[in-house]
């Protein structure tokens, strides 16, 4: 990744290990990306589910066990 000469000069002046900011950083994003998917994709399954059935959670629990 390229940055301006100027931000690199301001970044030296702190003994800060960027890299590692730089890859804990990315790592968080991504899980935190992963997770509204995640999320998202368990909205749409349960939202083609119709819970209005009678008896549906006691049919499932069944199904399940």
């Amino acid at each position: 990744m390229r940055l301006p000469k100027e931000l690199k000069e301001k970044m030296e002046k702190y003994e800060v290990d960027w890299d590692q900011l730089i890859k804990d950083f990315i790592e968080k994003k991504v899980e935190e990306l992963e997770r509204e998917n995640h999320a998202k994709k368990a909205k749409e399954l349960l939202s083609s589910i119709d819970l209005s059935t009678n008896g549906f959670a006691i049919k499932e629990v069944r199904k399940h066990r």
